[in-house]
């Protein structure tokens, strides 16, 4: 835990690295507080079919966002103040993981956890102390810092992150950071060196490893071939890649500060990518319908905003 103090008294966890003094409540750039701030936690059936298979994943949406995407599906509880979130202490936070996993889920999904880790690394020790055993999910934009990222290690079964971009321009853009390419590479080797690929169980539950999701936005902007090649070729060609289809224009990208944005992604450009990626020898891929779009894009002001 003394390396993670370090980090409150100057932040570094995320690949903004403002420096905040956390530890006397100096707001950082993400806007996060000391406690972890969660927005929604419940059973979720639309992760990849490892990670939810039939009973759900037990999802903990915390409130921030390291990332700025102008097109946020959860710009909600991300990048805008529509819902109040709960705080939770460390220990507090441990009796939530405790109650997800009783009720039955396969896995435990941390969602946007980056920004709380000083209270989420805390509460997964206390957690596992006292019984938690299904496999936990870390979900993030893939911004994260390796020095961060090392203070999971062991405590992470299945990591879950983005790949948004392979040009640092487009990220500058769409997603507000900078040096977003090599940070993001850095964070996702890291996450491989620790859990490795997707190893799953007789039902086919991810028990450790490695998935990498990449959005498809509109006209190439998420320079999904240049991804793609850049998996194939410094991780694995049988790493597990998720190639999501569910764009749909949200937050900023409704309106008219970004036309390029503002429609959803065609089936030609879709199965182009897909063959791409075969093309690599990729062996591993999650591929979505076209319907997706209308399924995955959450309403966190409900109580059922996946329904």
């Amino acid at each position: 835990m003394a390396e993670l103090n370090l980090h409150l008294k100057g932040c570094r966890l995320c690949g903004n690295r403002c420096g905040a003094n956390r530890s006397v409540a100096e707001e950082p750039m993400c806007g996060a507080l000391p406690d972890a701030e969660v927005s929604w936690l419940g059973v979720h059936h639309g992760e990849e079919p490892p990670i939810s298979g039939t009973r759900g994943c037990g999802n903990i949406f915390f409130h921030h966002c390291t990332l700025a995407c102008v097109y946020c599906q959860n710009w909600q509880i991300s990048n805008a103040d529509a819902v109040v979130p709960t705080r939770y202490d460390a220990r507090q936070l441990a009796w939530e993981m405790l109650r997800i996993q009783e009720s039955g889920v396969h896995t435990l999904g941390l969602v946007s956890p980056t920004s709380h880790l000083p209270t989420i690394i805390p509460a997964l020790v206390l957690a596992k102390t006292q019984g938690l055993r299904i496999p936990v999910v870390y979900n993030s934009g893939g911004y994260e810092t390796v020095a961060a990222l090392r203070l999971l290690d062991g405590l992470i079964d299945v990591y879950l992150p983005d790949m948004k971009y392979a040009n640092d321009g487009m990220a500058r853009i769409y997603s507000g950071v900078t040096e977003y390419v090599s940070l993001n590479r850095s964070a996702i080797r890291e996450m491989y060196r620790q859990v490795g690929e997707l190893v799953t169980d007789s039902n086919g539950i991810a028990q450790r490893g490695l998935v990498v999701r990449h959005l498809v936005l509109p006209g190439g902007i998420s320079d999904t071939v240049d991804v793609l090649e850049w998996i194939a070729k410094n991780l694995s060609k049988t790493v597990h890649v998720s190639l999501m289809s569910q764009y749909k224009p949200a937050y900023h990208a409704c309106t008219e500060l970004f036309p390029e944005l503002n429609r959803v992604i065609t089936k030609d450009e879709y199965d182009f990518y897909v063959t791409v990626a075969e093309g690599l020898g990729l062996e591993n891929l999650f591929i979505q319908e076209m319907e997706s779009t209308e399924v995955f894009n959450p309403d966190f002001t409900t109580k059922r905003p996946f329904a």
